[in-house]
């Protein structure tokens, strides 16, 4: 693990995630979907993503496909292949590439996940590309790279930001007369309340394990603050640490409490963010990604959904202001790609104005470059997340990223295991010897 990833990204996320920077001031799908699995066939260029046929961003990558396919200057055919859950996506797309074969260009998480690829040699370095097209470099927004970049080389393009905050439903709580919790002990309340009157506090779910640690780290960097977790991404840090131990404790107590709903362990992503744009629960902590679901045609909430802060706990070290987030959406070329111009295109596309501006205004999403967008055309609810940012402090990253695959990935089975029943200090310290035993 590559140390500095933290340092770096406080002031860069924290200015690069503001969307006031660049707010202009006027008013089902299958692996089989598309694309045959096997890249590198000769006249054909394979692309994968992890995203469900209901998303946006399926519907974006769907219509760059068609379109480049229609022109009659195309030298290759262009197939997308979606793989919808991260628990299935990295498995196929990992053997893959330790086969020295895989997609022509795929779709990463960015800092320690990344540089699993980087350190590999399997993924291409873009820096002379980008290099090569300043006009291209300089359109991103300040510090776009860092948690892309290793030993001064850049391995992907990122397309998106993402930080997360806690959703809920306005109508709900107006008829219960609850207003958004600041505190461990507002929000039990609200917990209570809810439950008296037959409401699902939070749509959750534990069946992808990353979907319950993202969660997690919320309640740990609100109880222990940022010097556990920067401890444990520069090596010197500990999963025995209290505040871990108590993490897991406040999960479990949540789970006790009926903050979540019945067989919460057999519900993935799509489940959860399906049961809050139905209104079939009241709160939702989750990516800012949710934004298009939530705001979607079909959303039952649509126009209903509020943002707040993550609460904090009486006697924590963590900052109501302190925000999880990272580039989201980064996309990265095979190196031995047979396709190296073709891939080019389809990436540069994404970080067009054109496309940028679509997942800024109908998608929600926070753009990568800079991109002057129409205040009334964003949604509602991507405005009052910005407005509620407008404050932030400071940032930390996903565990599963910043930690990188192995760890970052037991840390969130360690969650998992912790709501099935383990006891937190057991869980923590199995994942203690495991870390101990896999350091870089």
């Amino acid at each position: 693990m590559a140390k500095g990833y933290w340092k770096k990204s406080i002031g860069v996320l924290t200015g690069v995630l503001l969307l006031s920077s660049v707010l202009a001031g006027c008013g089902n799908s299958s692996e089989s979907a598309t694309g045959s699995g096997s890249a590198g066939a000769k006249g054909e260029m394979v692309i994968y993503d992890w995203q469900n046929a209901d998303s946006f961003v399926y519907k974006m990558s769907e219509q760059l496909a068609k379109d480049y396919n229609a022109r009659k200057d195309a030298t290759t055919t262009m197939k997308v292949q979606h793989i919808p859950g991260t628990d299935r996506y990295y498995p196929k797309l990992n053997a893959e590439l330790a086969a020295n074969a895989g997609p022509d260009v795929f779709v990463s998480h960015a800092a320690g996940k990344l540089k699993t690829y980087a350190d590999s040699g399997r993924i291409m370095d873009l820096t002379e590309i980008l290099n090569a097209d300043p006009e291209w470099k300089k359109s991103f927004t300040s510090g776009a790279f860092n948690l892309l970049t290793f030993d001064d080389k850049v391995y992907a393009i990122p397309t998106a930001f993402a930080t997360v905050p806690l959703f809920y439903n306005k109508e709900i709580f107006a008829k219960y007369n609850l207003t958004p919790p600041t505190t461990y002990e507002e929000l039990k309340n609200v917990i209570k309340v809810l439950k008296d009157n037959g409401v699902t506090p939070f749509a959750f779910g534990a069946k992808e394990s990353w979907t319950s640690a993202l969660f997690s780290e919320m309640v740990a960097n609100r109880i222990g603050g940022d010097e556990p977790f920067n401890k444990l991404m520069d090596g010197t840090g500990s999963w025995m640490d209290p505040s871990y131990i108590q993490t897991g404790n406040v999960m479990n107590e949540l789970r006790d409490m009926g903050a979540f709903p019945s067989g919460f362990l057999g519900l993935d992503n799509t489940a959860i963010t399906n049961m809050f744009k139905n209104g079939e629960a009241a709160m939702f902590v989750m990516g800012s990604w949710a934004v298009g679901s939530v705001e979607a045609a079909d959303s039952k909430v649509k126009g209903k959904v509020g943002v707040a802060k993550f609460p904090t706990f009486e006697g924590g070290k963590g900052d109501l202001d302190t925000w999880l987030g990272q580039p989201s959406y980064n996309l990265v070329i095979r190196a031995n790609t047979e396709n190296k111009d073709q891939a080019l295109e389809y990436i540069k596309a994404w970080t067009s104005n054109d496309i940028q501006t679509k997942l800024a205004e109908e998608n929600g999403d926070i753009p990568a470059v800079n991109v002057k967008l129409n205040k009334d055309k964003v949604p509602a609810v991507a405005q009052e997340l910005q407005k509620e940012m407008s404050d932030m402090k400071g940032m930390f990253i996903f565990y599963d990223v910043g930690l990188g695959a192995k760890i970052g990935d037991e840390y969130n089975t360690t969650i998992q295991a912790i709501l099935a029943g383990q006891a937190p200090e057991e869980a923590f310290q199995s994942l203690e010897q495991f870390t101990q035993d896999n350091k870089e």
